[in-house]
């Protein structure tokens, strides 16, 4: 094979194998999801949120009662992307996963998920139809 073919085509693979790896603001030939979480804890009480990813941690914040902390991200092309995120108020930890490819891929582009005492309820759009589901903490059980 001609050197300067073999030359160019290495240099191609190592190109869109960079683009796939480092390209997440564009989410070539993946899922672009933001997720929204409110406080709805109730008034006067703030809530220390901890979200991290298998690759990522985002580190925590405090979102006052009726304020809301976002996450934008690539789902991978693989559908194994998974957020989940730990809540601390009132002295008690709760956690959830607030992105698990398999279930939410079809319903998250935009996502948001109200924080209640109970556990999280999300809010999706699918077509014109908006749904509402909710979860207790640290499982998929609904109420």
């Amino acid at each position: 094979m001609n050197p300067s073919i073999t030359r160019h085509f290495i240099l191609l693979i190592s190109s869109l194998l960079l683009v796939f790896t480092t390209c997440d603001a564009f989410c070539f030939l993946r899922t672009s999801v933001d997720l929204k979480i409110t406080n709805q804890l109730g008034s006067g009480l703030d809530l220390a949120i901890h979200c991290k990813s298998k690759d990522e941690d985002l580190g925590v914040h405090v979102v006052p009662f009726d304020g809301y902390y976002t996450l934008s991200f690539c789902s991978n092309a693989w559908g194994t992307t998974q957020y989940f995120c730990g809540m601390t108020w009132s002295g008690k930890l709760h956690w959830f996963d607030f992105f698990i490819a398999r279930r939410d891929s079809f319903r998250c582009g935009k996502c948001t998920w109200r924080i209640l005492p109970r556990g999280p309820c999300m809010t999706y759009n699918i077509g014109e139809l908006r749904e509402y589901k909710c979860y207790h903490w640290n499982g998929d059980q609904v109420f």
